[in-house]
């Protein structure tokens, strides 16, 4: 079915690969021997892949441009991407392979992960067609795993769609080298061509060297005139206007399932509230009870979580 092309869809640019889930690693095994862990779960990973099967799984028509290899797991991604009012397209890399993810996972402690990129890196502008371009909002995710799209690379393709009217959405994630002065530069050159800038409270505060949420984003929208949309964990969200107005929506307290993908599902929500004419603070609210609802909901049952009332879709 078609899909995301046109001025009411959604362009998601950026990183889909597969993730490799090892539950319960403590520690990594001694040379030479082998260690038994809980689970290991093979599912569809990367920033851009994850947010364009939420959006979609909200009824939102959602169009995903992602490089992969000609390879195996590329099978299983194509496999995976296969749903309503999803559009996958993959250009195939003719020399390389497909990223992989390997996160690893254990109770009390935050998870690690070590990812190949593989096609992914070559992953250029040039690889969006214009009908493409021409959605209500154009996204790129997984900023700094997409060495052909960061700097002036992303700039351009940013200039090309707010021409063809689109929104511009940036979701940076971590970078591996570290908030350098050299990468906050970059970052900061890059948010004149976005409209909505989606980072979490890390995130803020090391582009910014700012610790408080609030005043960073605040800091930061001033700057570059973008509308900074802080996601701030179990304490909620919070939207920073370049007229100086901040606005805050507490997440209310739950008993939390499972917090991955719960970012994904905050910035699929908030987006497809603004596509379909919410302001800022409604997709707020939005976007916070859905991603807590998410939190406390199993992934084998979220297909089943819906947007609130807070926008008619």
């Amino acid at each position: 079915m078609s899909a995301g092309t046109g001025a009411g869809g959604l362009t998601v640019v950026g990183n889909t690969n597969l993730d490799i889930m090892v539950s319960g690693v403590t520690q990594l095994p001694e040379p030479g021997t082998e260690a038994l862990v809980p689970d290991i779960r093979i599912r569809l990973g990367g920033s851009a892949g994850n947010l364009a099967l939420r959006c979609a799984g909200l009824g939102q028509e959602t169009t995903l441009i992602s490089r992969v290899g000609n390879d195996a797991s590329t099978a299983l991604v194509r496999s995976e991407l296969q749903l309503p009012h999803l559009l996958p397209l993959l250009v195939t890399d003719p020399l390389l392979p497909s990223g992989v993810t390997v996160a690893v996972e254990a109770p009390g402690r935050d998870r690690a992960f070590i990812s190949s990129l593989g096609a992914m890196s070559a992953l250029e502008a040039d690889d969006v067609p214009d009908d493409a371009v021409a959605a209500r909002c154009l996204v790129l995710a997984g900023y700094f795993l997409l060495p052909k799209l960061r700097g002036t690379a992303l700039e351009g393709l940013f200039t090309r769609a707010r021409a063809a009217g689109a929104l511009t959405v940036l979701d940076t994630g971590w970078p591996t080298e570290g908030w350098t002065a050299e990468v906050r530069a970059e970052v900061r050159s890059v948010l004149r061509c976005v409209d909505v800038f989606l980072p979490n409270e890390d995130e803020l505060a090391g582009l910014t060297g700012i610790d408080d949420p609030r005043t960073a984003a605040l800091e930061l929208a001033a700057a570059t005139g973008t509308l900074v949309v802080a996601k701030l964990g179990p304490h909620g969200a919070g939207v920073a206007l370049p007229s100086g107005e901040w606005t805050h929506s507490p997440a209310q307290p739950v008993e939390a399932v499972d917090s991955t993908g719960a970012g994904d599902g905050f910035n699929a929500a908030f987006l497809i509230c603004l596509a379909k004419g919410s302001d800022p603070a409604d997709a707020l609210k939005a976007a916070v009870r859905y991603a807590t609802e998410l939190v406390a909901t199993a992934p084998e049952a979220r297909s089943a979580v819906r947007l609130p009332d807070v926008v008619s879709l």
